[in-house]
């Protein structure tokens, strides 16, 4: 395994360059992306730490990288959960500070009642939202809190004693 020690301390353009060097990634940078970064490592990081690495720092300045066809764009967070997020379903295969959109249909719970006790777990910039008429909730956060909020999810839309298999509650 190739280890190396981050170099991009204080500067934009060249800790994007870096990176791209040794993630073979493109950015294009927002003109509006603006402020310094600094990372340091004790201990060498190694070639696939680098840009979850640099994620998690554009994540705490207010920053998101948005993933296209064969670049990266680097734009505030505001501009990426409104333009750029990707919907998944249920199913979330990503992880850490990437954005994503989540739709997930419940089965046997409320989702509006379901929706104030998720909210104080979605961090103030983010977004969850209802659609009443097909009792599903849409979430937009990092993907790491997707999967969080989703192991609440799951454990909450159970079907009561009351509920048959069929979702049919017994009278």
């Amino acid at each position: 395994m190739t280890s190396l020690v981050p170099m991009w301390k204080r500067t934009r353009w060249r800790g994007f360059k870096a990176v791209g060097e040794i993630t073979g990634k493109n950015f294009i940078i927002d003109p509006r992306v603006k402020g310094t970064v600094m990372i340091t490592s004790a201990r060498p990081v190694s070639r696939d730490q680098v840009y979850p690495i640099l994620l998690s720092a554009l994540r705490m300045q207010g920053f998101s990288a948005i993933e296209g066809r064969g670049v990266v764009k680097i734009v505030p967070e505001a501009e990426a959960k409104q333009n750029y997020s990707v919907p998944r379903g249920k199913q979330v295969n990503e992880s850490g500070d990437r954005i994503i959109t989540q739709v997930y249909p419940l089965q046997h719970e409320s989702a509006a009642q379901l929706m104030p006790v998720l909210r104080p777990l979605i961090g103030p910039n983010n977004a969850i939202a209802v659609l009443p008429s097909s009792n599903t909730l849409v979430i937009t956060d990092y993907a790491d809190n997707v999967r969080r909020l989703n192991a609440i999810i799951e454990a909450v839309d159970q079907p009561s004693a009351t509920e048959n298999h069929d979702g049919v509650r017994k009278v």
